[in-house]
């Protein structure tokens, strides 16, 4: 048996499982961060839209308008 040939189909073996876990890893951070930054959308759409009807709550009532009292 060629030992020589032996240690250089071990390597490349090792090396492709290497590279595919590394490719692996990549997508895999990718995907988290992608899952991230939806979630960070909704949080800031929530908190926008919760602003956005305060906002037109406080305008509704007549907030903001400095009607004075006259005698």
């Amino acid at each position: 048996m060629n030992w020589r040939l032996f240690g250089w189909l071990a390597a490349l073996f090792g090396g492709a499982i290497i590279a595919i876990w590394l490719v692996a890893s990549l997508i895999g951070f990718i995907f988290g961060a992608l899952g991230f930054l939806i979630k960070a959308a909704i949080v800031v759409g929530i908190i926008g839209v919760i602003g956005w009807f305060g906002y037109k709550g406080y305008k509704a009532i007549g907030g903001s308008e400095r009607r004075q009292i006259r005698k």
